[in-house]
């Protein structure tokens, strides 16, 4: 019986099995190779593929080249002149820094690698063969590096068979290609396929850079984001134009490596809310500056994962960016009116509504702030005239915008459609109608008196035993939005007033309907008090198909934009939709 079971492993399948931790695929290489040469202060980066990287991967860069002595070197293992000691490991200012990379490729590829110093036009070429150098030789050209991989795991067959078609191994190289090409947009980057340029980026700002990558549409609906303080952060996030079900465009960048992290991603997603429908994924390219001393990026082999001294104050830091670029002028349509005045007289035909300050309960629809309207004017030429005010949101302007509102129509019974300065708005009725009541709903919670009105004939609900105890769930803030409801046991409610100002139709119908929806919502862990204000909003709202006069159709704009949130549903569904001229212009092929 063998005595000594613990034997050391020879090098070169020690360097296997790293590999088999740093490189998986071709995107592996491309990441290694390329990190590498950004490093070296490289500001032209050439990556040359075939077969999706499975036969070939070149990388070439103009950095600052290297002696046949560090050319050598750099292949062994934990060969690096990135750190030198603990102190350099807790202060990493490079994208490489362990120097396993160049050492496990080697050992799982046929590798040919040429550099030569800047100033010089002759160097050394390298070959290496299954992790052994095979030859070294001078050679001539550019300043610079080249690495080129040859016939991936050729040595590993159990690991080639593993990898995937061409081209889904071809697109993984493109998706880590995106990353460097939006961190790094002051380097040239060139990708060439099976002799095909793909695309050659120069040098840019990071907004053309964005659009280079992943398209002038989704550039365009972009918001800038920005926090200074215990970590700085800047970048974009989409708006709600360019959600999608899948993801594949959110790139998270710490002192420009890529990353990922759930928790961060979260705080991203919890910034949009109810702006961001269930099942889509927001657009988004943020970049965190930190302290090198307050991270470590030596938590995983891939250096995909990065752990931070302070993770909930970064989580609040992005969420609060993104959130005031949510809320701020940017995301909002351009309000302005086309034609500006210090009074604008406005005259509404004879037999339409003109006291602007009426109330909702004769139309059947509900208004949480009733602005101010001054009192209509002598009748003229068998018109009444009024002065109207449109007030825009006070977080982002105090001045008094003026409309003319005979200029406001409705469409299909649907939208509301206004000329504005640069084009025009449509609004969704209902939806408008719903971040209304929703934000009605939250102010309610707080109050001690709600306002509600008695039913002349109250209504008896007898729900299954699982809405009986759902609605006792529920009761106190149906209270607080104005429903009257007391519980007789037996799976028995009576329902004796309903909240002032919302048409009902049939009280026991729309409590059934509230019900359904907070159902819904507590699938998805909702708060049940936003679940409530959601479930109300949603079932108390006007309904698409529903004729509004002059009159409802202004105060429900003003109510609306009266609101915190104006362009976006409690369930994330835009409200109002901006056709900016240029479009129209661009649409009939104006030039």
């Amino acid at each position: 019986m063998e005595k000594n079971k613990i034997k050391i492993l020879p090098e070169n399948l020690s360097n296997k099995i790293a590999a088999g931790e740093v490189v998986d695929r071709p995107a592996s290489v491309v990441k290694e190779l390329v990190e590498n040469a950004i490093d070296t202060g490289a500001t032209e980066i050439t990556v040359i593929l075939k077969e999706g990287g499975k036969a070939l991967i070149q990388v070439v860069d103009n950095g600052p080249g290297m002696a046949q002595e560090d050319l050598i070197l750099a292949f062994q293992r934990h060969a690096t002149s990135k750190i030198y000691s603990y102190h350099d490991l807790e202060n990493i200012k490079t994208l490489g820094f362990r120097g396993e990379a160049l050492a496990s490729i080697a050992s799982v590829a046929r590798v040919e690698a040429k550099s030569i110093l800047q100033g010089e036009t002759s160097g050394s070429l390298l070959r290496i063969d299954g992790g052994v150098m095979s030859d070294i030789e001078g050679t001539s050209g550019n300043p610079g590096t080249s690495v080129a991989v040859k016939h991936l795991f050729y040595n590993t067959p159990a690991r080639r068979k593993f990898l995937r078609a061409t081209n889904t191994e071809y697109r993984q190289i493109l998706n880590v290609m995106n990353r460097f090409v939006l961190a790094f947009p002051e380097i040239t980057f060139t990708v060439v396929h099976e002799g095909e340029l793909i695309y050659e980026l120069k040098p840019e700002a990071s907004e053309a850079r964005i659009s280079s990558v992943l398209g002038e549409r989704i550039q365009k609906n972009l918001l800038c984001i920005e926090n200074e303080g215990y970590v700085k952060i800047y970048g974009f996030i989409g708006n709600q134009d360019t959600m999608r079900r899948t993801r594949g465009d959110q790139f998270l960048f710490l002192n420009k490596r890529y990353f990922v992290n759930k928790s961060l991603n979260y705080a991203v997603i919890s910034a949009y809310g109810d702006i961001l429908p269930r099942g889509y994924s927001p657009v988004y390219i943020i970049f965190l500056e930190l302290d090198k001393q307050q991270v470590d990026v030596n938590v995983h082999p891939a250096k995909l994962e990065v752990k931070f001294a302070n993770e909930s104050l970064i989580f609040s830091s992005i969420r609060g960016a993104i959130k005031r670029a949510l809320t701020s002028k940017e995301v909002v349509p351009d309000l302005s009116p086309y034609e500006k005045s210090e009074k604008k007289q406005v005259s509404v035909p004879a037999g339409q509504q003109s006291d602007m300050s009426f109330d909702w309960r004769h139309s059947g629809y509900s208004a949480p702030i009733r602005p101010d309207y001054p009192s209509t004017s002598p009748q003229q030429n068998n018109c009444e005239t009024v002065e109207i005010s449109f007030t825009q949101r006070k977080s982002f302007t105090q001045e008094t915008e003026i409309f003319e509102r005979t200029n406001v129509w409705q469409l299909h019974n649907k939208y509301i459609v206004s000329q504005i300065k640069n084009g025009l708005i449509i609004i969704d009725q209902h939806v408008a109608h719903e971040r209304i009541l929703y934000e009605q709903a939250l102010e309610s919670f707080d109050r001690r008196k709600p306002s509600s009105q008695q039913l002349l004939f109250p209504q008896i609900i007898e729900p299954t035993a699982e809405d009986y105890s759902l609605l006792l769930e529920m009761m106190l803030f149906l209270e607080h939005i104005g429903f009257v409801i007391k519980a007789f046991g037996k799976n028995t409610v009576v329902v004796e007033g309903v909240p002032t100002g919302i048409k009902i139709s049939d009280d026991e119908k729309i409590l059934m309907d509230i019900l359904d929806e907070y159902k819904r919502g507590k699938k998805d862990n909702v708060e049940i008090r936003e679940n409530v204000a959601k479930s109300f909003a949603c079932h108390s709202a006007i309904k698409a198909g529903e004729h509004l006069s002059l009159a409802a159709m202004n105060a429900l704009i003003d109510q609306l934009f009266s609101t915190k949130e104006p362009y976006f549903c409690p369930h994330g569904r835009p409200v109002v939709i901006n056709i900016p001229l240029e479009e129209l212009d661009r649409r009939f092929r104006r030039h």
